[in-house]
């Protein structure tokens, strides 16, 4: 499909709901253009937002930063990630942006198929849809990512492409639409970084529209 076929494609999902949109926002890039990330780092990412999110949830909780440590995975993590779990503090808006990374999780375990569908982003996801298929604290991860399979890119890049359509909605009508602004956020940071959006890292993806 071509980047204005799934563009029109994104147009007709959002009028079938009501989702506002604009003629003039310009298409995602074209699928042969992009070059996702590579299997062991998606693998890696969905470990550390894991445990970033969960020490976020769980005050007091030191089985998450063990685990990255025991398993090699602590350099994985981003400045500020690192940041955060060397002290973490609660009832902060640092606390509050961890909790929120659960949201970017999301999209990262349905790109490598540990859950089947993307819901609509009316309200939070739910740990519960994919924890029985994250590694427990005595498991060693690299099995783990070595059974990791990645969507089409196809797939991906439509996910893309209504992600970011629905975050210019929610940056212009959020009180008058059915989408979580939180919610819309996070995706389009993970889908961005996914699809290697400008080559940044983590902590410096854009979330242009």
């Amino acid at each position: 499909m071509s980047p204005e076929e799934r563009k029109k494609q994104t147009e007709r999902f959002l009028s079938e709901r009501n989702i506002p949109f604009i003629d003039w926002l310009p298409p995602t890039e074209d699928e042969s253009e992009v070059t996702p990330r590579t299997i062991k780092e998606i693998g890696e990412r969905i470990l550390c937002l894991f445990c970033l999110s969960g020490t976020a949830f769980n005050e007091g909780d030191t089985e998450f930063v063990e685990y990255l440590k025991n398993f090699n995975l602590w350099d994985s993590l981003t400045k500020e990630e690192k940041h955060y779990l060397s002290n973490p503090t609660y009832g902060t808006q640092t606390q509050i942006n961890a909790t929120w990374r659960l949201e970017a999780l999301y999209v990262l375990v349905w790109a490598v198929k540990l859950v089947p569908d993307l819901p609509y982003p009316s309200e939070e996801a739910s740990v519960t849809d994919f924890i029985d298929r994250i590694p427990t604290s005595s498991e060693d991860p690299i099995s783990f990512i070595n059974s990791l399979e990645l969507r089409p890119i196809s797939e991906i890049m439509d996910a893309s492409d209504i992600i970011y359509r629905m975050h210019w909605a929610v940056r212009n009508y959020e009180s008058s639409i059915d989408i979580d602004g939180g919610v819309i956020r996070e995706r389009h940071h993970a889908i961005n970084w996914l699809t290697n959006y400008d080559g940044e890292s983590w902590d410096w993806v854009a979330t242009d529209t």
